[in-house]
């Protein structure tokens, strides 16, 4: 039998607003190139980057030495990179094995059957409201708090081989995605797949 190797992890930053998305997505990633958070691009598409020179300084990792590869190797092992994801026409919801129960906006409760509102919610994102089971408050899926677990956005940067709460990205980083979305906030989260 033949181990498997699980995935790592991936730090998942998007517009707190699920529906946003960047005005501009060429200048989001000159803003970024110019701040040193990425690098040239992997392919033709613009959809994969590498990391550039102030990546460490523009996300905070725990621990004493993370051991980050930032290039790729011959070897094969991951390393890490930004995949951009979106946009998409309607919100897109990533969630991974580390993904814990939200709970409810009003009554704070955990939402247990999350998997089957999330379901439903798949099939009509921009109309579909949730009632909870605890307290019959009424709110889209979208607007989850998943504790940094999980989230849903049109638009989202991956920046694959995190391991989830490892990297905490800077209000520097934050800011200028900022700038690229009309001053509405963005927000990140973790997914490990399944």
């Amino acid at each position: 039998m033949t181990a498997t190797t699980l995935h790592t992890g991936r730090l998942v930053l998007t517009p707190e607003d699920p529906y946003q998305i960047p005005k501009n997505q060429s200048s989001l990633f000159q803003h970024l190139q110019k701040i040193g958070f990425i690098a040239e691009g992997l392919e033709t598409e613009g959809k994969k980057f590498l990391l550039g020179e102030r990546f460490l300084q523009l996300v905070s990792f725990m621990g004493c030495s993370p051991n980050i590869q930032l290039e790729p190797n011959s070897a094969g092992k991951p390393f890490c990179h930004l995949i951009v994801s979106g946009p998409d026409p309607l919100p897109q919801f990533l969630k991974g094995r580390n993904t814990t129960p939200p709970r409810c906006e009003q009554c704070k409760k955990r939402l247990p059957d999350w998997q089957t509102t999330i379901q439903a919610w798949k099939e009509d994102p921009r109309h579909f409201i949730a009632t909870c089971s605890h307290c019959n408050h009424r709110q889209n899926p979208a607007s989850y708090n998943w504790r940094q677990s999980a989230g849903s956005g049109r638009f989202m940067l991956l920046v694959e081989n995190i391991f989830p709460q490892e990297a905490i990205p800077s209000t520097e980083l934050l800011k200028v995605l900022q700038t690229t979305t009309r001053n509405k906030s963005w927000h990140y989260f973790y997914v490990q797949d399944d």
